[in-house]
């Protein structure tokens, strides 16, 4: 029953960091590029160089779309956190460093996947 509860407890810890990443990364600059600029390019450079149709291309576009989106925060926070003097604090609380990590993996993977669904949801009427 205790290690229920301790795993409980690093969870509910583990999406308070989450949150937190979430709220304070999300909109800074090199997220936003990563994120948002950078698979922008990439569609427009199979799109427009190897001139394949809309229906094909979309897949590419999504995989894509997901990779540098889900990777674009993870860079961003442990030296940011480094700088702001923050990760001393979370490595000094009462939670493991394999959950904070997963913190910060969850909010790399929560924006991936919420950006590639709304290009999807944009462009899933273009191919009908």
């Amino acid at each position: 029953m205790e290690k229920k509860n301790l795993f409980l407890r690093q969870f509910k810890s583990t999406w308070a960091i989450t949150k937190k990443d979430m709220s304070i990364y999300y909109l800074k600059p090199p997220v936003l590029i990563y994120g948002f600029i950078f698979p922008g390019f990439i569609f427009l450079a199979f799109f427009l160089g190897k001139n394949m149709p809309f229906s094909s291309l979309l897949p590419v576009v999504i995989v894509l779309a997901l990779f540098f989106t889900s990777s674009s925060v993870g860079p961003i926070i442990t030296p940011w956190e480094t700088r702001m003097r923050t990760l001393e604090r979370l490595v000094s609380c009462p939670i493991s460093l394999e959950f904070i990590l997963l913190g910060d993996i969850l909010a790399g993977f929560l924006f991936g996947v919420g950006i590639t669904l709304i290009l999807s949801v944009f462009a899933m009427p273009k191919i009908g």
